[in-house]
């Protein structure tokens, strides 16, 4: 076991190579070709290949142009540290905290642009099969829409960033779920793509509205998402994933079946206490 594995926590039972394509399939972004990990004078990084479209000054497109660039793996990806801190998201959590910090539309890009690396990077950490990284650049994609959704910025201008909750909840769950999986916790791994599933509905409801505008006749960003959970746990079923206690619970729900809803109520609860 690596050192780096050791710090990530990755390290564990295997997943089966259907399991790791179909997760590296809705990860792999054609825009990025990821080379590998590299070190250099101590520091960990990933090395990849970036396409670029090359345009004018005036706007046109001259050619494309394929980058060689490197990645840090930990902290901020750039390795920037903005107004020396560990990201804007730390800084802006750190300051809101001493004081009162207002966000208008312009402070929006450079969260966007963070965001950007982060997303980047987390679908690295999928293709090299490193969740527990995975799973926390996904969530400092969500401080980011946190700060994004209490900011003083338009509704409009807002949107642009709140509409991609439901992919980076997607990718969260997804890493939490693997993480468990390797560490041979299949009952969490059941229960978190299902709480995933659910709060993905909910949000599809909540702004359905928005969504429907984009999505026209097609399907919504929310529904998409919410199919390729459905689709890593079909495969994990097949392989022995248990079925969640809370499915279990709203399947009991539906057949009218109080006794065994008040039984997996009562073992819900006992559990949570127990943990």
């Amino acid at each position: 076991m690596s050192e780096l594995e050791k710090q990530n926590g990755d390290a564990g039972q295997k997943l089966s190579p259907r399991v790791q394509g179909y997760v590296q399939q809705l990860c792999r972004d054609p825009r990025y070709l990821l080379i590998g990990k590299i070190e250099r004078f101590g520091r960990e990084l990933i090395s990849f290949v970036e396409g670029c479209t090359i345009i004018s000054a005036t706007g046109e497109v001259r050619g494309q142009a394929l980058i060689n660039a490197e990645y840090e793996v930990r902290g901020r990806p750039d390795g920037e540290r903005p107004y020396e801190a560990e990201s804007l998201v730390d800084y802006y959590l750190s300051a809101r905290g001493r004081k009162s910090l207002p966000l208008g539309d312009g402070d929006l890009r450079p969260l966007r642009e963070e965001s950007w690396q982060y997303y980047v990077r987390r679908n690295f950490a999928f293709l090299l099969e490193e969740y527990g990284r995975a799973r926390d650049d996904a969530e400092h994609n969500l401080a980011i829409w946190d700060l994004v959704e209490q900011s003083e910025a338009s509704e409009d201008a807002k949107w642009t960033y709140l509409r991609w909750w439901p992919w980076i909840e997607r990718d969260r769950a997804m890493a939490q779920a693997l993480w468990s999986l390797k560490q041979g916790r299949a009952e969490d791994a059941a229960t978190e793509l299902y709480r995933a599933q659910r709060s993905i509905e909910q949000y599809g409801e909540r702004y359905g509205v928005s969504y429907a505008r984009e999505a026209g006749e097609g399907k919504s960003l929310c529904a998409q998402m919410r199919e390729h959970i459905v689709g890593l746990v079909e495969i994990l079923r097949e392989e022995g994933l248990p079925v969640s206690m809370e499915v279990q619970l709203d399947e009991a729900a539906a057949r009218g079946d109080e006794e065994e809803v008040e039984r997996l109520r009562r073992e819900m609860i006992r559990r949570a206490v127990g943990d």
